[in-house]
C-alpha cells in the first residue's frame, strides 16, 4: 500500500467511524451521588414531569457521521444522568446540522438532569 493510499484509508475511517460524546454540567450547587451508568432513568420528551423535582444539571450529548441519530445519542446523555445522580431528564433541544467541509451529519441534543423532590 501506497504512502498516498494510506492517508486516504485512514482519513476515510476517521470521516465515517462516528463519535459520540456527553458532558454534564451542574447547576444546582450541589453534587448528588453517582447512580450506576444503567440505572433507570426517566426521560420525557413532550413536557415537563407532574411531580414535583429539582434541576440537577444540563447535559449535552453530541453523535456525528451514522452515530448522529437520536436512539444513538440518547442512551449516552442517560448514562451521563445516571453519573449525576438523576432520576429523570427532560429533552430540551435537538439540533441537527452538518459540521465541516465534508458536510457530516452531527446532532446535539440538550436536557436538564432533574432528582424527585418527594
Amino acid at each position: 500500500m501506497t504512502r498516498n493510499s494510506t492517508v486516504v484509508l485512514v482519513g476515510s475511517l476517521l470521516l465515517f467511524s462516528g463519535c459520540l460524546s456527553a458532558n454534564f454540567t451542574p447547576t444546582s450547587g450541589r453534587l448528588y451521588e453517582p447512580r450506576p451508568s444503567n440505572c433507570d432513568i426517566e426521560v420525557f420528551s413532550s413536557g415537563v414531569p407532574d411531580r414535583a423535582y429539582e434541576e440537577v444539571g444540563i447535559v449535552e450529548g453530541k453523535g456525528t457521521a451514522w452515530k448522529a441519530e437520536l436512539r444513538d445519542v440518547l442512551p449516552a446523555i442517560m448514562e451521563e444522568g445516571c453519573r449525576a445522580g438523576g432520576d429523570g431528564i427532560i429533552i430540551g433541544s435537538m439540533d441537527m446540522f452538518g459540521e465541516g467541509k465534508e458536510n457530516v451529519p452531527a446532532q446535539v441534543i440538550q436536557a436538564t438532569v432533574i432528582r424527585w423532590t418527594d
